[in-house]
């Protein structure tokens, strides 16, 4: 189990940051309005949060990538390094928006 958390936490991560930016929105929508610079600072700042939290577990990945010992310990540490770069990515794509304003 231990194994499946680790390869599938930088999916997670985008999950809860998708859910997270989302909430702030929706909050953000009903109690001012969405493109206020206070709900979009707050939005920034979860994503920037989780962005850091991503790029230091990828880097981690990576790190115990080096030390892998066998094909199926070392394929488990390369998706956990993918999901961990892809999640990055993607997370930083979805806080575009914030950034330009739009």
């Amino acid at each position: 189990m231990k194994a499946w958390a680790w390869m599938l936490g930088g999916l997670t991560l985008w999950g809860l940051h998708f859910l997270g930016v989302y909430l702030i929105a929706s909050v953000a929508d009903v109690v001012a309005t969405a493109d206020d610079p206070a709900w979009r600072m707050a939005g920034l700042a979860f994503s920037t949060g989780c962005v850091l939290t991503g790029a230091v577990l990828g880097l981690f990945a990576l790190r115990r990538l080096r030390g892998a010992e066998g094909q199926v310990s070392r394929f488990r540490r390369e998706v956990a390094a993918l999901g961990f770069g892809v999640a990055v990515v993607a997370m930083i794509w979805q806080a575009l928006p914030t950034i330009i304003g739009h």
